[in-house]
């Protein structure tokens, strides 16, 4: 099911997508743990149903529509959040990822220990 189809409104309801997402939510939590017990019509017989989410397809904009995330500034990464490599520069105080992919190197990897090019103040 596609959760915008189901959230329909003039006054655009999609704002408030935490209110659809956590009934949704604990409903998939305890049909993972109780299970349902389900008749199956071409066999004739019951069996226990658990549901699992397999996967979704997120959009990083969309995320600021949940209340607590953020997709800009210095914590704008939804991976890392409080986690972040990312600062203010001094003038402007604009977000600044510099070097931000040097964190998803190996440690032994040469450009993971160079800072000729670093901008981050000491």
């Amino acid at each position: 099911m596609i959760l915008t189809m189901v959230i329909l409104s003039p006054s655009n309801l999609k704002r408030l997508i935490d209110i659809y997402l956590e009934p949704l939510i604990e409903q998939l939590q305890n049909l993972w743990h109780v299970s349902v017990l389900t008749h199956d019509n071409a066999k004739n017989k019951k069996f226990t149903m658990h549901v699992a989410l397999m996967w979704t397809v997120n959009d990083l904009h969309a995320y600021r529509m949940v209340p607590g995330w953020n997709t800009a500034g210095v914590m704008g990464c939804p991976v890392c959040m409080d986690d972040t490599c990312a600062f203010h520069l001094q003038n402007g105080r604009k977000a600044c990822y510099f070097d931000y992919d040097k964190q998803f190197l190996p440690q032994d990897h040469p450009y993971s220990r160079k800072r000729k090019h670093s901008v981050k103040p000491e």
